[in-house]
């Protein structure tokens, strides 16, 4: 059995704003661009019909944005909660002894 004693807090909060970017990334494709850009477009196509189209460029706009703001948003609380993890699990593991792992 090893120990793990102590992580670090810089990689930690690498691994943890990558982790939530990639998830964001997934996960908000299919919650925030694609029904945005598919309802902009059905929302487009129906206000073209009384003379406005401005709302199709406008909805789509809104989405693409919100997914990247959301992606950058994920990534960074991602990593302080990465951090934060990390930080604590060094306090206790310096009280307890650290987790232990058998490695082949």
């Amino acid at each position: 059995m090893r120990t793990v004693r102590r992580i670090s807090l810089g990689s930690a909060f690498k691994v943890g704003a990558v982790l939530c970017a990639l998830l964001f990334l997934v996960f908000g494709f299919f919650t925030i661009l694609l029904p945005g850009l598919l309802g902009a477009s059905l929302l487009g196509a129906l206000i073209r019909e009384q003379g406005r189209g401005w709302t199709l460029g406008f909805g789509a706009l809104f989405s693409v944005i919100a997914y990247i703001i959301g992606i950058l948003a994920s990534a960074i609380g991602g990593g302080i909660t990465g951090f934060l993890n990390a930080l604590l699990y060094n306090i206790v593991a310096g009280l307890v002894g650290g987790l232990e792992v058998e490695l082949s």
